[in-house]
């Protein structure tokens, strides 16, 4: 619930954000952005070392020492990693044709990645305890300080470093809320028991990451070799309108992991949650999507400019993705909680490869819109094989749960796309379609299930109020 009303929240304010962004920023500058921000992400999976995962994933207690030696583990790994990155820094810009200046983007966004790497353990002090309030301040924090850093530069002409900046000041001061808030301090311990004790589901787990990060990080990875920077722009705009539903998995991936661990000795409670948590996804995300989908050609034109117009395709494709990851996320994180990770990285492996193969020979034959292609093509068997490993290991069963809402919101999808097809583009003529569409999609839910809409909500209000109280 906290997370989901920091998303609600955050996406209230990234819409503004993005719009100023849209219009004062070229897609070159958004390029680059792209580009330079994988160093960052790269670096913080790999600093990581799949630890953090595995204190969440223990079962028994996280000692003092197990966070001291993650603590250690990560702050050697960064360090490597830092330095690498400074002294490859003259070689990437040229690799990704970023002149001078790129020298410059990856050394200052490498910054960033030593704030991401101090945070690390506070953070999974937090999760392990489930304080999701202290952790969306934290993460409210960090997205309104970059958005109106961004915003801000941007505004004063300063271009892809208005991102670059807004990354470094965002991360900053995240890393130093995060302290405050979990009441953990660095210690210098590391003991090898400790270590080698989370390294067996740690290795593992840290090679699913590497996929995920190829695989997610794939537009400015491969597109800023074999695209313009333009492009990059443009595919990495369109992830990023596509992905504002589909964060809705992203946080339910992330809440599933600890909270299904926590399950993974009752088979039945665990089962109960993988299908609640993927249907609340098919009620709330799956609708918006779709709803994007439909409603995308004048979302272009009339809010973010003429200007992101070859990004339409891209849109459409990446919304099929991000529809598909309401199913990945949370059943890969059911994996992965049942101890499970070597599945899990196998089925990410595939799908890595696969989507990588793809768009190398779609790049080929179409351009840049290959690479969305591949996202929308792939995610579909991932969904399918993520069904089957969870269906094969614990016996879900989703269709009687979410075939009412994909029903309802392919029925007002539908009817969103012949409205943009039949009226003029106007602010007002999206804004009354966008509402009437909401309002049938609920309507025709309510009717269909009201009765257990009641009951979930019901639920839900009562699993929030303090445990005293119960």
């Amino acid at each position: 619930m906290y997370l989901l009303l920091r998303y609600g929240g955050v996406q209230v304010t990234g819409l503004a954000a993005n719009i100023a962004l849209s219009r004062l920023l070229t897609p070159d500058a958004y390029g680059i952005y792209a580009i330079t921000l994988f160093v960052l992400v790269l670096m913080a999976f790999l600093s990581d070392f799949g630890l953090g995962p595995a204190l969440l994933q223990k079962r028994a207690s996280v000692s003092d020492t197990d966070l001291g030696t993650v603590f250690v583990t990560q702050q050697v790994v960064l360090g490597v990693l830092l330095l690498a990155v400074l002294l490859a820094a003259p070689g990437l810009a040229s690799l990704y044709h970023l002149g001078e200046s790129g020298v410059w983007y990856f050394r200052a966004i490498a910054l960033a990645g030593l704030f991401t790497s101090l945070k690390t353990v506070p953070t999974i002090v937090l999760e392990r305890q489930l304080l999701y309030g202290r952790l969306t301040l934290v993460e409210v924090l960090e997205v309104v300080l970059f958005q109106g850093t961004a915003v801000l530069l941007a505004f004063l002409h300063y271009g892809a470093w208005s991102f670059v900046w807004a990354v470094i000041v965002s991360k900053a001061a995240g890393c130093v809320l995060s302290y405050v808030l979990s009441g953990w301090r660095p210690a210098l311990k590391f003991t090898r028991s400790a270590f080698l004790g989370l390294w067996s589901f740690a290795a593992p787990f840290q090679l699913t990451w590497v996929t995920y990060v190829l695989r997610d990080y794939m537009i400015p990875i491969l597109g800023g070799l074999l695209v313009s920077t333009s492009d990059v722009g443009y595919l990495n705009w369109a992830l990023a309108i596509a992905s504002v539903p589909g964060q809705m998995a992203q946080i339910v991936g992330r809440v599933s992991f600890p909270s299904f661990s926590r399950l993974q000795s009752d088979t039945r409670l665990l089962r109960q949650a993988i299908e609640t948590s993927v249907r609340a996804l098919f009620v709330v995300a799956v609708p918006l999507e779709l709803a994007l989908f439909s409603l995308a050609p004048w979302l272009i034109s009339v809010v973010f400019t003429s200007r992101w117009a070859p990004s339409l395709i891209p849109l459409y494709l990446l919304c099929i993705h991000w529809t598909g990851a309401n199913l990945t996320s949370p059943l890969v994180a059911a994996l992965n909680a049942m101890g499970k990770p070597r599945t899990a990285l196998l089925l990410n492996a595939v799908w890595t490869a696969s989507t990588i193969a793809l768009a190398v020979f779609f790049v080929h034959q179409i351009g840049y819109v290959g690479i969305a292609l591949a996202y929308a093509i792939t995610i579909v068997g991932a969904a399918t094989a993520a069904v089957l490993l969870v269906k094969r290991t614990i016996g879900i069963h989703l269709w009687p749960h979410v075939r009412l809402p994909v029903g309802a919101a392919l029925l007002v999808a539908l009817g969103g796309s012949l409205a943009v097809r039949v009226f003029p583009a106007s602010l007002p003529a999206l804004l009354v379609v966008a509402i009437a569409m909401g309002l049938v999609y609920w309507a025709l839910v309510w009717i269909g299930e009201g009765t257990r809409l009641r009951a979930d909500i019901g639920s839900l209000m009562r699993s929030g109020q303090p445990a005293a109280s119960k």
